[in-house]
């Protein structure tokens, strides 16, 4: 090999070593300081492309777990006020029954109607005021026309699947994409609608007068039971669809748990930095930044060597 000083071979060639040693070394520090494998598209491209659809998956899928559980929250608020509602129905049918009972006079029925209008006032108040986050969930008011009605027809399995598919109905989001396949409708129910919360309905006072005979009064009380069975049964009927719906979610909520589980998984695969193989690389690199140094200090000394031959 000649010898010459004006173009160093050696040093070009260490340089160069040691700037991709470089390069290879702070790669890897970026990535130990992330914990990213992917810290630039240039890192990357086709995996930053692939693990940001990803993200787009997992966060979706993580508001949609939110939004069924925030569901499940609504239907058991509603399921628990139906149920205080059911006691007050059944508590209303007690007094019915015992007002049918010769044993009582006009005063004693005057009595048990106090305590069933007034059992007939707390259904409609707490019929008013039951709400999930500022909403009506038993009357109207939140959900207009998509509230049912409480009659028998309104409330069968078919009027449930038409109810929960309207418009204006309530639908929980449970998907992380958009779509109708994506959302599970709820129906909902007006329990101002309920017959047995109606005006008409008492234990003393008919269509026209307050009763004077026990005639009338069994009459009454008989119309009053007729009522409560109907509003009981079109409960019993919601009560049952909201406590499958809530089965229905539960199975959601795991499913999108499931998904967003594999899809995290995978998405760190992808994205995320391997600890043992990226110390393991700083830790070559470093070696070879120190020998290359080294070599590059050697290259420039032999040049040093063309001035013995000029002495």
């Amino acid at each position: 090999m000649a010898m010459v000083i004006n173009t160093n071979m050696g040093a070009i060639n260490a340089q160069r070593i040691l700037e991709g040693t470089s390069r290879e070394q702070t790669t890897s520090m970026e990535r130990l300081t992330s914990g990213l494998r992917i810290n630039k598209a240039a890192d990357d491209a086709a995996g930053l492309a692939v693990s940001t659809g990803m993200t787009t998956q997992i966060r979706g899928t993580d508001q949609a777990v939110r939004n069924a559980n925030d569901s499940i929250g609504m239907v058991q608020t509603l399921d628990g006020a139906t149920g205080e509602v059911v006691n007050m129905l059944q508590r209303m049918r007690e007094l019915s029954v015992q007002s049918m009972n010769g044993t009582y006079n006009l005063d004693n029925r005057k009595q048990m109607d106090s305590e069933f209008s007034q059992l007939q006032s707390e259904i409609q108040r707490v019929a008013d005021t039951t709400k999930f986050n500022g909403m009506n969930i038993m009357n109207a008011s939140s959900f207009g026309s998509a509230a049912l009605t409480a009659s028998f027809a309104a409330t069968s399995a078919g009027a449930f699947s038409t109810a929960a598919h309207g418009s204006a109905s309530f639908k929980a989001h449970v998907g992380w994409e958009t779509g109708s396949t994506n959302r599970i409708g709820i129906a909902m129910l007006n329990f101002s609608t309920l017959s047995a919360i109606a005006s008409a309905i008492s234990l003393t006072k008919g269509a026209s007068a307050v009763i004077t005979t026990y005639a009338s009064g069994v009459a009454l009380a008989s119309t009053a039971i007729t009522a409560i069975d109907g509003s009981l049964s079109v409960i019993k009927n919601m009560q049952a669809n909201w406590g499958a719906i809530q089965n229905r979610l539960d199975s959601t909520v795991s499913n999108l748990s499931n998904i967003n589980e594999n899809i995290t998984s995978s998405r760190s695969r992808i994205q995320d930095a391997d600890f043992a193989k990226e110390s393991a690389n700083l830790a070559r690199t470093q070696v070879l930044q120190q020998a290359g140094m080294s070599m590059l200090s050697q290259s420039n000394q032999n040049s040093q060597n063309v001035l013995s031959l000029l002495r």
